[in-house]
């Protein structure tokens, strides 16, 4: 079943279906989280990739710095994407309990979004590594032009 995007930022209610319980404020904010960070995750390693390139074109380190930040940033997002997928998920479940015949498992894209918040953290650290390294050969190779 697809929802429209209007219908992915609706109100979650207290009772689910009832909606005169009034309005659980919680479950809602949690549902529009793990549907929108996704989506910053995205544009910020779109944005990282750009700054990314303009670091090796312009061989500078602080483009280098700027695309771990952007990484680690990405990576916050989507962890706090699933994240706010499982409390919903777990909010839910308190609420109403699922039928005899259907078994509550994760599928293969959560499993995904799980492996891949730590290769984005990975990615930050690797760019933040080089970014210091290069500019200790930087100053090295200077000092070096002086002698």
């Amino acid at each position: 079943m697809s929802f429209t995007l209007n219908e992915q930022f609706m109100a979650k209610f207290v009772d689910p279906g009832n909606h005169d319980t009034g309005i659980d404020l919680l479950r809602t904010y949690l549902w529009r989280c793990q549907f929108l960070l996704p989506f910053v995750s995205l544009g910020l390693m779109c944005f990282g990739a750009l700054i990314g390139l303009c670091a090796c074109i312009c061989r500078s380190l602080y483009p280098t710095i700027a695309t771990g930040i952007l990484h680690l940033l990405a990576g916050l997002c989507t962890l706090g994407s699933v994240s706010c997928y499982v409390a919903g998920i777990e909010l839910l479940h308190q609420k109403l309990k699922l039928p005899e015949n259907v078994s509550g498992e994760f599928g293969w894209s959560f499993c995904l979004a799980c492996v891949s918040a730590p290769l984005q953290f990975m990615a930050s650290a690797l760019f933040i590594w080089a970014a210091h390294t290069n500019r200790k050969e930087y100053t090295l190779m200077k000092a070096y032009r002086v002698a």
